[in-house]
């Protein structure tokens, strides 16, 4: 079974409308008006009315703080998880907790560095650079979000972690010297982490690896693997046991046909000028 993302659905907004009417409900039940509430809370009323339109999202600590002064008994609470996933591009929400959960990851990027390999600079020039262009509130909050999937790299009992990547975006100097250079520093760092692999498919490879793109197989804790693809703003997460074993087979041969990880540690200390 193959589950498509579409970004277009308004669910951010929904989901923070919903919850702003359970708060205006829950206040005018209580008796309290947007002035008293604010001042509670340390907000303006014309900020209350922002939450309670959903216009402006509001953080776990506001939420349970509103929780708290107004007596919801948790009612409002109980929206925190699902606002957290808010902070992650639509297409990605699908997928963020089985990356989280993951007790493997078999990655295979093409175009761009996987999220969990980018530092902060790399990854906010990604975002700054999406078109069309992203809010700087947005950006900030995808960013933070990013910075937190990066727990992974360090969880214990740690996953087992494999990047394959393409060489040729690693020779993109994104952001410019000074941020690229950073960003392969850190992948040497990342690759000399017990459980992390990195190998990079060097550019005098003459086999036509990767024409199905960049992809993602995870394993989930009760051993089950579930491929995950995106592109143009859409994504997949699938299920399906045909095509979730066709995968691992791409990446197997993928992987086969790259530099090791000490080889392609090499290639990047070439990269970067270094012997």
């Amino acid at each position: 079974m193959t589950e498509p993302v579409n970004p277009s659905e308004p669910l951010p907004s929904a989901l923070r409308r919903g919850l702003g009417a359970q708060m205006r409900t829950l206040r005018e039940k209580r008796g309290v008006s947007r002035q008293q509430l604010g001042g509670d809370t340390n907000f303006s009323p014309s900020t209350i009315g922002a939450f309670e339109r959903g216009e402006r999202a509001m953080d776990a600590e506001t939420i349970e703080k509103v929780d708290d002064v107004l007596g919801g008994e948790g009612l409002l609470k109980a929206t925190v998880p699902y606002l957290e996933e808010e902070r992650y591009a639509p297409q990605f929400r699908n997928f963020a907790p089985i990356e989280a959960k993951a007790v493997s990851l078999w990655v295979y990027s093409t175009h761009v560095l996987h999220g969990l390999l980018q530092t902060e600079a790399y990854a906010r020039q990604v975002f700054v650079d999406h078109w069309p262009p992203v809010a700087a509130e947005e950006i900030e909050n995808r960013l933070t979000a990013r910075l937190d999937r990066q727990a992974l790299l360090y969880r214990d009992p740690p996953p087992v972690l494999c990047f394959v990547l393409e060489e040729t975006f690693l020779r993109r100097k994104v952001g410019g010297d000074l941020i690229w250079r950073e960003q392969l520093h850190h992948l040497l760092e990342c690759g000399r982490l017990p459980h992390v692999s990195i190998q990079l498919i060097p550019l005098e490879c003459e086999e036509a690896l990767g024409s199905e793109g960049s992809m993602t197989v995870a394993e989930t804790s009760q051993h089950r693997m579930l491929g995950y693809v995106e592109g143009q703003g859409q994504s997949w997460v699938i299920s399906d046991r045909a095509v979730v074993s066709e995968m691992v087979q791409r990446h197997a041969n993928i992987r086969g046909m790259a530099l090791s990880p000490k080889d392609s540690a090499r290639r990047i200390q070439r990269l970067l000028g270094e012997r």
